[in-house]
């Protein structure tokens, strides 16, 4: 398989992938969404493992991203490098931070109130907004936004690349707006715009691996005329 064949395979099936995981999270977020948290006795009281169910696809949605935007970048024409090298590093960085949170939530927080050493634990505890965790969480998505704005001059060619472009640029502009508003402890804006977003990101997804599978189709049919 050539390179090219590499990049677009991987491409389409990394961005498919991205969707599923993303739809995952939004599902197993709403069918085990843990009681609203006052303090970390009540949070411990209610828990169970199966709560931390949509962290599971979040640790692997993160590595994706990573691969799916190498991918981006070899798509990209030489000027335009710059940009999807760039998104690479800020998806690094936010893969970096969202697999180190969710594996602490899901080693360090679970072990811990299950056995019932809860000292020091509200900080780090996920359903409290004002954790370390939830501030993590933010600067990360931060980064995944920062990455899908860059790529966006990437698309311009044709209705197919315009919609992503613009699904980029949506997701790009919640993401943000939601590491701007979490500082000043506004739930419903966080969540209203992380709902939003968990409905478009899978969208854009599927479109980007329409847009590899394309690729893949025009690599064949110039592979077949050199023949």
């Amino acid at each position: 398989m050539s390179k090219t064949k590499h990049v677009t395979t991987l491409g389409f099936w990394s961005a498919i992938a991205a969707a599923v995981l993303t739809v995952a999270f939004a599902i197993l977020s709403i069918a085990f969404t843990p009681e609203e948290w006052s303090d970390i006795a009540s949070y411990a009281n209610s828990f169970a493992s199966i709560q931390m169910a949509s962290f599971i696809p979040v640790l692997f949605l993160a590595p994706t991203m990573v691969l799916l935007m190498v991918c981006i970048h070899y798509r990209a024409t030489e000027d335009k490098r710059v940009l999807s090298l760039t998104a690479v590093a800020f998806t690094t960085i936010y893969a970096t931070l969202i697999c180190t949170n969710y594996y602490l939530q899901l080693f360090v927080v679970r072990l811990n109130i299950l056995n019932r050493d809860l000292e020091s634990l509200s900080i780090l505890a996920m359903p409290n907004l004002r954790s370390v965790f939830f501030a993590f969480e933010a600067i990360g998505y931060a980064f995944l936004s920062l990455a899908t704005l860059v790529i966006t001059p990437i698309f311009t060619e044709g209705t197919l690349e315009n919609w992503i472009r613009w699904l980029l640029i949506i997701t790009g502009a919640l993401g943000l707006f939601g590491v701007v508003v979490a500082p000043f402890d506004q739930p419903m804006l966080i969540f209203a715009g992380l709902g939003l977003w968990s409905l478009l990101f899978p969208i854009a997804m599927v479109l980007i691996g329409l847009f590899f599978r394309g690729t893949r189709g025009n690599t064949e049919t110039q592979s077949n005329l050199r023949r």
